[in-house]
């Protein structure tokens, strides 16, 4: 186990003090530092028999295994950016922009003019392997579209960890409040966003007013 997992585990050295198994090592640090991760609740101790039983301790297992493969992907996911060498442009890790809502994404102008994807679009274009973003229009209906490519517009950085990908760019902030209409007066906009095509090589993003 890392360090980490070994610190998140220690909540349960007084049961593996009173119950562990005789073949266990005495201290927990020392077991902790042995054991394999997906085996280190059932293995630990025999489970008490009184209020915290044998289900009890399975179904601490369960969600602590949920925690370290969740954390695992996360890590894949976060390697993987790496080694393509990308890294999002100046994003900030905070709730609002983080759970933007599905098909939603925002434009701030507090502090500078930034656009935020959502969640799930921002995964869609890492796995893409999109570089660059065209703001583009178009000419049947006028409708306001970013592209995803790997050619041409502003660059696309991803960084490690973060889960919105973000523009902090003035020239794009101003094009999207003058084609769309937004009122200046407002700070922040939340902007619909739904995906309306997508090839081998790009991705095509429809962008309206609320």
């Amino acid at each position: 186990m890392n360090k980490t997992e070994i610190k998140d585990f220690k909540k349960f050295s007084t049961n593996y003090r009173q119950n562990r198994l005789t073949v266990n090592p005495a201290t927990l640090d020392e077991y902790l530092e042995k054991a394999r991760v997906e085996n280190v609740i059932p293995q630990a101790f025999v489970y008490p028999e009184k209020m915290y039983g044998k289900d009890f301790w399975l179904s601490i297992h369960d969600e602590w295994m949920n925690m370290i493969l969740q954390s695992r992907a996360e890590k894949a996911e976060s390697d993987q950016l790496e080694s393509f060498g990308l890294e999002i442009i100046d994003v900030q890790s905070r709730t609002g922009n983080a759970w933007l809502p599905k098909n939603t994404c925002s434009l701030n102008l507090k502090g500078g003019k930034r656009l935020t994807l959502n969640m799930e679009h921002s995964k869609m274009v890492a796995k893409k392997l999109s570089t660059h973003m065209l703001l583009t229009r178009s000419r049947q209906t006028a409708d306001v579209v970013l592209m995803f490519n790997r050619q041409k517009g502003i660059e696309v950085k991803f960084r490690p960890g973060c889960s919105s990908l973000q523009f902090n760019n003035a020239g794009l902030a101003n094009n999207l409040i003058e084609l769309l209409d937004l009122d200046l007066a407002q700070e922040y906009f939340l902007l619909d966003i739904e995906l309306l095509a997508e090839t081998k090589d790009y991705l095509l993003f429809m962008i309206k007013k609320k």
